[in-house]
């Protein structure tokens, strides 16, 4: 199937432009197709021919999840943890690719957390760090190459929160506040060594993407 999709791909290309283009990881699949008038119906064609090589080798496409999406509508399309649109630049006619992380994912990466405090017992707060900075570290490095602001910026928040409210109950005090004043950031970063790298970084060519 990979090598079937890979000839459709050298066959249709056009100079540097590939009219359709294939991408595979385990049993996710996108086949993306050129929004130029001439290549109308490729789309559905496409998903005509993966249906087929699917068949001969006695694999079944899971109906529910898959679809037909048009980008140049505003349409978004999911792909390993990523929600990928075009969208247009803030100067000038060109769009590019907009990746963000999906809703569940960050979600996902907030219940470890929760679940790592949670079996954390009575194991020092230093500790129970470390192992938040090392679920931390693997999503950041992973999703740190699309539009990551508002993500990291959220499961930053409830990272610091759920800290902060561990820490107040180990020390009894009262539950109406989570110590905001009595553990500031510098306690939390220069003290505990909460994860802090949370930068993000561009794949090569992303500006320029249309």
């Amino acid at each position: 199937m990979d090598w079937f999709f890979d000839a459709i791909r050298r066959k249709t290309a056009e100079g540097p432009y590939e009219a359709v283009n294939y991408h595979r990881f385990a049993n996710d699949i996108v086949i993306t197709v050129s929004g130029h008038h001439t290549k109308r119906g490729w789309a559905e064609l496409a998903l005509k021919r993966l249906q087929e090589q699917l068949t001969l080798i006695g694999v079944e496409l899971n109906q529910e999840k898959t679809k037909v999406v048009d980008t140049l509508k505003g349409e978004a399309f999911s792909y390993l943890g990523f929600d990928l649109r075009r969208v247009a630049k803030r100067s000038g006619n060109d769009h590019y690719l907009l990746m963000t992380s999906r809703k569940k994912v960050r979600k996902a990466i907030n219940a470890t957390n929760r679940d790592i405090i949670r079996c954390g017992g009575a194991a020092p707060a230093p500790d129970l760090v470390k192992q938040i900075n090392a679920a931390l570290a693997g999503w950041v490095k992973y999703f740190m190459v699309g539009d990551a602001n508002r993500a990291f910026a959220e499961v930053l928040e409830y990272t610091q929160v759920k800290v902060r409210i561990v820490l107040t109950r180990r020390t009894r005090r009262r539950k109406t506040s989570i110590g905001w004043r009595r553990w500031r950031n510098e306690y939390l970063y220069e003290v505990l060594w909460l994860y802090w790298d949370w930068k993000i970084q561009l794949l090569p060519g992303a500006e320029s993407w249309t």
